[in-house]
C-alpha cells in the first residue's frame, strides 16, 4: 500500500546479494501488497537505504525483515532494530528505458538519469537487462553514445595529470591471447609518454592483463595511487575495477556478459569512458579481425573503426584504429605466469616475434600521434627501446612502484609443476590455432586462479609440422586439473591441421 509505513524487527544476514535486497515473510508481503522486486526505503532514525523486496516462508518470521550485507552495512543498521519500511515509486528512468525500446532517441539528461539510478541501486538487474536489450535492438546513435560515455565517466573518479603531459592509452577489444599492453606500456613510458593503463581480469579467457601483471606485483590501486605511480614512473598496468574509474560501466558489463550482448554504442561508450576517465589525449584501438575473433571480417571492423573515430572526435580524444590479425594467438604462453614470461623475454630482446611486432606497431603509432616520433619512425624507435634495454628497465621500475621486485627474472615466475606434451598426429601444416579453444584448455588446467597453469604453444598458423612433433604443452599445479585439461583438449582439438604431402615438407 503506497505511502503506508510498516515496521519490522531487523534480522541481519552476513551475506552480500550483489544488490540491495531485503526479505519479508510471504504473509507480510501479501498484507502490505508488496511484490518481489518492488522498491522500498528501509530506515531507522536518520539511517536509510533503498532496497528491493524478496519474499520467503522460512528465512524470516512474520514481523521480521531480513537485511543482507549490501543494505545493513551501507546504512549501518543493527540487529533487532525496528526498521521502518516505506513503499517507493518506480523511478522515472523506467519510462526512458521504455522509450528506447520503442526506438526513440534518448536525451543526454535522460541517459544521465539512467546511469545515476544504476549507481544508486535504483534499477533492478531485470530492468538493466531491458535497457541493454533496448540499446542492442534499437542501437545508440552518436549523440547517445557520447552522452553515455560522459555519464559513465561522471559516475566515478577521474585522473588529471596536469598540463604538458602527453597522456596516451591503448585498448584491444579482446578475443586474442597475448599481453601487448605489458610491452607497449614500458616502451611508451621510456620514451616520455604518460600511460595510465587500466586493464581487466579474465572473464571467459585464461587470464586478463591484470591477472598477468599480478604475477609480478600488485594491481589493486585507488585513483590517487595510480596518479602517484604514473607521475613517478610515467606508466602503470593496474586492474581498472579497483580504482572507481567509470564504475557504472562495470555494472553494465555485469549484466551484458551472461547474454553475450555487446551493443555497439554501449561498447564504444564503455571503452572510451575508461580512456577519458584517466585523462588520455591519444588512444590507439586494436581491432583483431578474422576467424575465431570477435570481428569476423574487415567490413565490420571498418564500420566499428569509423564509429570509434566519430565518438573520439566528439570527446576531444585523438584516436587511431588498427586492424590486426585475430586468427592466431600472440605469443607462446596462455595463462598469467606463462604470458608474463613472454613479456619479460620480449623486453630482454628475446621471446615471441609476433608479440614484439604487434607491440612495436601499437607503441609506434602512439609515439607518432603524440609527437614523440616523426611519421614513419615510431616502430623503429619502439624496437630500439627494447634493444637498448630502456623498455625493460622501465618495466622493472613500474613493477617495483606497484610493489613488485626491483629485478625481474623469468626463473622467479611460477610454472605449473605438472606438464603434458601434445603431439602432432600426422605430417602436415597448421591450418588454424583457435584462441577460444586454447583458452578453454588453459582454464581447465587451472588458469587464471593457478597462476602457473596454462598452455605453451610450440607452433603457429602456417607452420609445417611432422608426426610426433610437440604442438603445445599443458601445465598445471594440480594433477586433477591437468587430467581435466587433457580431457577438454581431446574434445576441443584447439589446433587444426591440414594434410600436406610428405615430400613437400
Amino acid at each position: 500500500m503506497e505511502g503506508e509505513k510498516m515496521n519490522f524487527k531487523a534480522k541481519l544476514f552476513d551475506l552480500d546479494a550483489g544488490k540491495p535486497v531485503i526479505i519479508l515473510h510471504e504473509e507480510d508481503a501479501k498484507k502490505y501488497e508488496l511484490l518481489a522486486s518492488d522498491r522500498v526505503i528501509v530506515k531507522h532514525g536518520s539511517k536509510q537505504a533503498v532496497a528491493f523486496v524478496d519474499t520467503t516462508e522460512k528465512m524470516v518470521k512474520r514481523g521480521e525483515i531480513g537485511l543482507f550485507g549490501d543494505v545493513y552495512k551501507k546504512a549501518k543498521f543493527k540487529s533487532d532494530e525496528v526498521i521502518e519500511l516505506l513503499y517507493l515509486r518506480k523511478p522515472a528512468t523506467l519510462e526512458y528505458i521504455r522509450r528506447k525500446l520503442d526506438g526513440h532517441e534518448l536525451l543526454p539528461n535522460e541517459i544521465d538519469s539512467i546511469v545515476k539510478d544504476i549507481m544508486n541501486g535504483n534499477l533492478s538487474d531485470p530492468e538493466l537487462a531491458v535497457f541493454i536489450s533496448g540499446t542492442y535492438t534499437r542501437g545508440l546513435n552518436i549523440n547517445e553514445s557520447v552522452a553515455l560515455t560522459n555519464s559513465i565517466v561522471n559516475s566515478g573518479e577521474t585522473i588529471d595529470f596536469g598540463r604538458g603531459k602527453k597522456v596516451v592509452d591503448k585498448h584491444s577489444i579482446g578475443g586474442v591471447t597475448g599481453r601487448t599492453t605489458m610491452v607497449v606500456t614500458p616502451i611508451l613510458a621510456a620514451c616520455g609518454a604518460y600511460i595510465p593503463k587500466t586493464s581487466s581480469r579474465a572473464i571467459t579467457s585464461a587470464g586478463g592483463t591484470a591477472d598477468a601483471m599480478e604475477v609480478l606485483c600488485s594491481v589493486n590501486f585507488t585513483a590517487d595511487e595510480i596518479k602517484e605511480i604514473v607521475l613517478k614512473t610515467k606508466g602503470c598496468v593496474v586492474w581498472g575495477g579497483g580504482a572507481h574509474l567509470a564504475p557504472a560501466d562495470d555494472k553494465l558489463i555485469k549484466i551484458r556478459h551472461p547474454f553475450s550482448l555487446d551493443p555497439r554504442g554501449m561498447l564504444l561508450a564503455s571503452i572510451m569512458a575508461k580512456k577519458k576517465s584517466v585523462g588520455a589525449e591519444y588512444v590507439v584501438i586494436d581491432l583483431p579481425v578474422g576467424r575465431g575473433s570477435k570481428i569476423k571480417d574487415n567490413n565490420e571492423a571498418k564500420e566499428l573503426a569509423h564509429d570509434f573515430k566519430n565518438i573520439s572526435e566528439r570527446l576531444g580524444i585523438k584516436t587511431n584504429v588498427v586492424l590486426t590479425d585475430g586468427t592466431d594467438p600472440i605469443g607462446w604462453g596462455v595463462g598469467p605466469s606463462l604470458e608474463s614470461i613472454d613479456v619479460i623475454n620480449v623486453l630482454q630482446g628475446e621471446g615471441p616475434k609476433d608479440l614484439v611486432d604487434k607491440s612495436c606497431t601499437l607503441a609506434g603509432i602512439l609515439l607518432e600521434m603524440c609527437g614523440l616520433a616523426k611519421p614513419g619512425c615510431g616502430y623503429a624507435i619502439s624496437a630500439d627501446t627494447i634493444k637498448n634495454g630502456k623498455a625493460f628497465k622501465k618495466f622493472e621500475e613500474i613493477v617495483h612502484a606497484q610493489g613488485g621486485a626491483k629485478k625481474l627474472r623469468v626463473s622467479d615466475l611460477p610454472v605449473g609443476k605438472h606438464k603434458v606434451e601434445i603431439y602432432c598426429p600426422m605430417d602436415g601444416r597448421v591450418d588454424y590455432v583457435s584462441n577460444k579453444r586454447i583458452a578453454a584448455v588453459a582454464r581447465a588446467a587451472g588458469a587464471p586462479k593457478m597462476q602457473g597453469s596454462g598452455v605453451v604453444l610450440k607452433c603457429e598458423n602456417g607452420d609445417r609440422v611432422r608426426k610426433g612433433q610437440v604442438l603445445y604443452e599443458i601445465y598445471s599445479d594440480s594433477e586433477t586439473q591437468l587430467s581435466y585439461a587433457i580431457k577438454i583438449d581431446a574434445e576441443l582439438k584447439p589446433i587444426e591441421l591440414k594434410k600436406v604431402l610428405l615430400e613437400t615438407i
